[in-house]
């Protein structure tokens, strides 16, 4: 039986969050280098670490740590996508059949944010 991650499926919430903040730490630290896609492999490769990390880490939808505009800007406009894309995916009822296609499907929608 394959495995369904349907839109509403709280992986694909989890997933976006810490894209989210995982996304704002790296830019904090100057890591600007494909960063949805670090992301992502970082807070698959090891989740227990992201989420001790997650509870002293501000909401995904403040600046946080960031100071350079380019940096706030970007984050910002990562929000906003983020946002969206979740939004079409419920309007679509965007299901995957796992979560490396729900992770390739991320990246792809959200790696042209500037």
């Amino acid at each position: 039986m394959a495995l369904k991650i349907k839109w509403n499926d709280d992986r694909v919430r989890g997933a976006t969050t810490a894209i989210l903040l995982i996304s704002r730490d790296r830019l904090q630290r100057g890591e600007t280098e494909d960063l949805i896609a670090a992301s992502l492999a970082e807070y698959r490769a090891d989740p227990e670490s992201y989420k001790v990390r997650k509870a002293a880490w501000a909401g995904p939808k403040e600046l946080g740590p960031l100071t350079k505009s380019a940096h706030v800007a970007y984050y910002r406009n990562l929000c906003a996508a983020t946002e969206a894309l979740l939004q079409r995916m419920q309007q679509n009822k965007r299901q995957s059949n796992s979560l490396l296609e729900l992770d390739n499907y991320l990246i792809t929608s959200l790696r042209n944010v500037r």
